[in-house]
């Protein structure tokens, strides 16, 4: 890019940060849109904006700063963490997440005592996507939250992170009064893999709601312990036709050819087709 240019680009940077205040909400969304696409050139207008009169124009600076996702801007959006305003905490919190550099650990650790649930939610979900095992303990701790919100987002965290000492917490979380606390619950244990959730895990396929149970399935298929199968099998009767289809699944990634004759009955009977489509699928891996 020569002189000429990099003036061009940058009047036209100025002139869409500025746009971030107009009170046309379609505006502020189609100039913050550009800037995402504009990148790299458009970081250090942004983190001044960062400090700009505005909230408005603070939070969308943040916004716009994550989805760039430069480290540049790490520090700065730190700071933003102490802004006068929740909502762009919350979207600080959020870039900071995004751009998943752990200097932010200590700053959003720190959030987790914030008395707004919104801003100790993005402060969660922020910790899982940098995926830092020493937030785990801090996590550990709020994953009794009273917001449900809150806690959802300490399950699915717990998922990102991979750590297995949240395994107690998180079959402990599998009874929470919330269906998605408990589908994300169900969910993360199967990403961390641990046998020992598995008798938790076939207990959690009685759930009355559909989601929990599919993602207890799809859990147990990760997680492949034999004392699962069983129960796996008797789920392609389940009524939810999401339960059958994961069901089907689950019973592919064992590769147990006794799997054979209950998927085949199964197929002459199954009127969805997407859990027709499972069905066969998991026919075909194991070799019939």
């Amino acid at each position: 890019m020569n002189n000429n240019q990099s003036i061009t680009q940058q009047q036209s940077i100025q002139t869409l940060v500025a746009e971030l205040e107009n009170p046309d909400v379609d505006v502020q969304q189609s100039s913050a849109i550009q800037l995402i696409e504009i990148g790299n050139e458009a970081v250090e207008s942004l983190i001044s904006a960062l400090s700009h009169t505005n909230w408005q124009v603070r939070y969308l600076a943040a916004w716009v700063l994550g989805e760039i996702g430069n480290p540049i801007a790490v520090t700065p959006l730190i700071n933003a963490l102490n802004d006068s305003n929740t909502d762009v905490q919350d979207w600080a919190a959020k870039a900071l997440g995004e751009i998943g550099d752990e200097r932010a650990i200590d700053a959003l650790l720190t959030l987790l005592k914030s008395e707004q649930a919104s801003t100790r939610r993005n402060a969660v979900s922020a910790l899982g996507w940098i995926g830092e095992a020493r937030a785990i303990d801090s996590l550990i701790a709020v994953a009794d939250d009273s917001d449900i919100t809150v806690r959802g987002c300490v399950a699915a965290a717990f998922g990102f992170i991979g750590d297995k000492r949240a395994v107690p917490k998180l079959t402990k979380m599998l009874q929470d009064n919330d269906e998605w606390v408990r589908i994300r619950s169900a969910n993360a244990l199967g990403k961390l893999g641990d046998y020992h959730t598995t008798r938790f895990l076939i207990d959690t396929m009685q759930d009355s709601s559909e989601w929990v149970r599919y993602n207890a399935i799809w859990s147990l298929g990760e997680i492949k312990d034999g004392r699962a199968f069983d129960n796996i099998q008797g789920a392609l009767e389940d009524v939810s036709t999401n339960v059958r289809r994961g069901a089907a699944e689950a019973l592919g990634k064992f590769g147990d050819p006794r799997a054979t004759d209950p998927l085949k009955n199964r197929l002459t009977q199954e009127k969805d087709v997407s859990v027709r489509a499972a069905l066969d699928l998991a026919l075909k891996k194991l070799n019939y």
